[in-house]
């Protein structure tokens, strides 16, 4: 069992946030590989997806999440839909199974080639069934449109957040 399943529940660290209302914080590395992933995926004229990894904070005010990488496997694809490859998730979880002991999968992302940014109810539906109302993002990009857009896991209705891109060192 990967130790993202198993590691579910652990409390946030403290620590306070650098921008007082952004609730994601996102390498500028980690932001890069989603964005030339959604645009490989736009030459097949698919839509793409991964997984974010980081860590949970919490500072008193609420609970933010820091990316710091991503993870992904084969998809089955096209234009208006993605999953996982099930036969492809073995490698996945390997993969999550690397990450060092304080991160977890904070969210997800994906793309809507030409469709702009905005959760579909398949999205929501994703969305709820990975974090059940719990904290967890999603960022959506449209490659086509260039925009890129976060939300947060309201149940049933995922709300519009604020991302800051963190540069590297």
């Amino acid at each position: 069992m990967p130790k993202v399943i198993s590691a579910a529940g652990e409390p946030p660290r403290a620590r306070r946030r650098t921008v007082a209302a952004a609730s994601l914080f996102v390498s500028e590395d980690a932001l890069n590989d989603m964005i030339y992933h959604a645009e490989a995926g736009l030459i097949d004229k698919k839509e793409v997806m991964g997984l974010m990894i980081g860590m949970f904070y919490n500072d008193g005010s609420g609970t933010y999440a820091e990316v710091t990488g991503t993870a992904t496997s084969d998809l089955i694809a096209s234009s208006t839909s993605v999953r996982f490859d099930g036969g492809s998730l073995e490698p996945l979880f390997d993969s999550l199974d690397e990450m060092e002991e304080n991160q977890s999968v904070v969210g997800w992302y994906h793309s809507h080639p030409g469709f702009g940014c905005f959760m579909s109810e398949t999205d929501v539906r994703t969305q709820d069934g990975i974090f059940g109302g719990g904290t967890g993002f999603a960022i959506v990009i449209d490659p086509v449109r260039m925009e890129i857009k976060a939300f947060d896991s309201t149940p049933r209705a995922p709300k519009e957040v604020q991302m800051i891109v963190m540069g590297g060192d």
